[in-house]
């Protein structure tokens, strides 16, 4: 048995433009290599902010490409230039995923965590029409599996979802803060993982909302062409998208959040209905006859109501989503329906800086970010088995524990060609100060030297190597500061390394501050800083800058 991993498709637009919805078909097809079997394990990846693993499934079909789709793929191998054309012709695999996590994705962090990491650069390497072969083991396979039945509601903006099932909101903050067009019956949004189908509720009839047994038979947007529009595509392809297709019922200027549904992949569209009429374009002609696909929904989650019940209506709890929570909602749908709100009104965002509690909010969120930052480098670097990688990811995106003397620097690392920066920082006249980071977990980061102590080996290369770095930046100057705006001419580096914690031969904390204050002493362009000083002076500064009402 071998396993393969592809990504979802990003816009619906493409999806078999060519197709009528009388014969549309929702299975995933796919190209893959030769030696694809029958019964082989097929993760499905959803990139962008939020991804992640959203289903998990297999290979139900194999069939031969036809002649025009071999002669198509050689043509645009030979474009690409560099690949042997004469290399197996790959074959059509048809997929079938029976454990789907649309909206609970097994995130590339869970992945990692689980020493999975490299299921996630195989994953994000992989394209959108061809499977490719993934480097796992029977067990680890299973490992996947288990992760998945496990993972949680992610809390994660853009992925996060707050509304839960059988509850009211107002149709105009749920498209504020969540996305999606409030004109349409089908809609995808362009700013969170979500598709959106909303039922009528005074519908009677053919065009009411009703269910068959398990499936919810839901009529779609109306349109007088055979080909899908791109509202109808919304709700056919939020499966070979990767999003969950959320179903409300709708009743004047509110909605009532049904649930969570998937579109049946080999009979989508149950019939159609008449829904209304369109005069023809320029006045010519009869009126055109709009009708809408009736869609095959089977529940994931939500709760079984009669979707044209008032008792439903009147029962649900409202709860809101923009600037005034009710009571039992979640903080953080709040403050999302508040940025919503910031970024289309400026005036409102003009306003609110002249507030004191405006100020003293920013302060209080920026403050409990740091030292939820802070304790999670503080445990990374008493953590003997931390990289320098890690204690880098951490660090990077928390310059400010380098004082206020210091502002985000560039993105870029590589300044000069042969040396790359750990991290760095402009001052504010726009000159350069770079940081290099070693390990924490170093046991000779001082020695006994006659009567004396005197840093260790490793703290002499590294200072060596910061030094280094200083000459190529000096030599490069005129150059960076044409190219980048960054200005080199005596720049300085700061070298953290090391924790009291880890030094053997019983040297306290004290000696080796005493030790390394020496050896600065006399250094004006390269300074040294174990972990545990920078994360003291960070915490002293947090404390003393605590908001004060």
């Amino acid at each position: 048995m071998k396993y393969w991993v592809m990504n979802t498709e990003q816009k619906s637009a493409a999806f078999n433009a060519a197709q009528t919805l009388e014969d549309w078909d929702a299975t995933f097809f796919a190209r893959a290599g030769s030696e694809a079997e029958v019964g082989d394990g097929v993760l499905l990846w959803r990139g962008g902010r939020g991804g992640g693993v959203v289903a998990i499934g297999e290979i139900a079909g194999i069939a031969a490409l036809t002649s025009s789709e071999l002669n198509l793929r050689r043509l645009n191998m030979r474009r690409k230039g560099g690949i042997n054309v004469s290399e197996a012709d790959p074959v059509s695999v048809v997929l079938e995923f029976g454990h789907l996590m649309l909206s609970t994705p097994l995130s590339a962090g869970a992945l990692e965590a689980a020493d999975l990491g490299h299921v996630v650069k195989r994953a994000r390497a992989t394209g959108t029409e061809d499977l490719k072969d993934l480097s796992v083991t029977g067990k680890q396979w299973r490992e996947l599996i288990r992760l998945s039945e496990k993972v949680q509601v992610p809390t994660v903006w853009p992925a996060t979802w707050n509304v839960p099932p059988g509850s009211v909101v107002t149709r105009a903050e749920l498209h504020e803060v969540y996305g999606g067009n409030p004109r349409l019956t089908v809609s995808s949004s362009a700013k969170t993982p979500n598709a959106f189908l909303f039922l009528s509720s005074d519908q009677e009839g053919a065009r009411a909302p009703r269910w068959d047994r398990t499936l919810l038979m839901a009529p779609g947007h109306g349109q007088d062409w055979q080909t899908p529009t791109m509202e109808n595509l919304a709700a056919l392809a939020h499966r070979r998208r990767g999003v969950p297709l959320r179903v409300f019922v709708s009743r004047n200027s509110e909605c009532l959040y049904v649930g969570e549904f998937a579109i049946e992949p080999k009979q989508p569209v149950a019939d159609w209905v008449v829904v209304g009429r369109r005069a023809s374009r320029r006045g010519r002609g009869p009126e055109r006859v709009l009708k809408a696909p009736v869609f095959r929904l089977r529940r994931v989650d939500g709760v079984p109501i009669v979707v044209n019940s008032e008792d439903a209506f009147r029962q649900a709890p409202r709860i809101g989503l923009s600037l005034h929570p009710s009571s039992g909602q979640r903080a953080d749908a709040a403050v999302r329906g508040l940025w919503a709100v910031l970024e289309h009104e400026p005036d409102v965002a003009a306003s609110l800086g002249e507030l004191d509690e405006a100020q003293l909010l920013a302060s209080v969120v920026q403050r409990a970010r740091r030292q939820a930052d802070l304790n999670a480098l503080r445990a990374a670097v008493e953590d003997s088995k931390s990289s320098e990688a890690d204690l880098q990811n951490l660090i990077q995106r928390m310059t400010w524990i380098f004082g206020g003397e210091f502002i985000p620097g560039t993105a870029r690392r590589n300044l000069t060609p042969r040396d790359q920066l750990d991290l760095a920082l402009i001052r504010p006249d726009g000159t350069l100060h770079g940081v290099e980071l070693k390990r924490a977990n170093i046991k000779k980061l001082v020695t006994g030297h006659r009567s004396h102590l005197i840093p260790g080996p490793e703290v002499h290369e590294a200072v060596c190597q910061a030094t280094n770095y200083l000459r190529e930046l000096d030599e490069k100057r005129a150059q960076i500061l044409i190219d980048l705006g960054i200005d080199c001419r005596r720049a300085s580096m700061t070298v953290v390394i090391g924790h009291t914690y880890f030094v053997a031969g019983g040297i306290t904390a004290k000696e080796v501050d005493e030790t390394i204050r020496s050896y600065n002493s006399d250094r004006t362009r390269v300074s040294v800083t174990t972990y545990d000083r920078l994360i003291e002076n960070a915490q002293r500064a947090l404390d003393l800058t605590a908001p004060v009402r």
